[in-house]
């Protein structure tokens, strides 16, 4: 699985890896996250790996979804 970013998933903890694998086993790859009135489909293991700003997430090239 490669990461948004394009490269492979690339945590430096396994056990970090593991568990984010298991949280996208169980929750899907990808979280709606809401700012300013706006939602983008997120993906989960970017944000473990990268975290993430709200003034950048119209620039990450992230789905721009419907909220629920």
């Amino acid at each position: 699985m490669r990461c948004h970013c394009g490269l492979l998933l690339h945590y430096t903890n396994i056990n970090a890896q593991h568990a984010m694998e298991q949280v996208v086993k169980w929750h899907g790859e990808f979280i709606n996250v809401s700012v300013g009135g706006r939602t983008w489909a997120v993906q989960r293991h970017y944000i473990a790996l990268h975290g993430i700003w709200a003034d950048e997430l119209p620039t990450l090239g992230f789905d721009e979804v419907s909220p629920r």
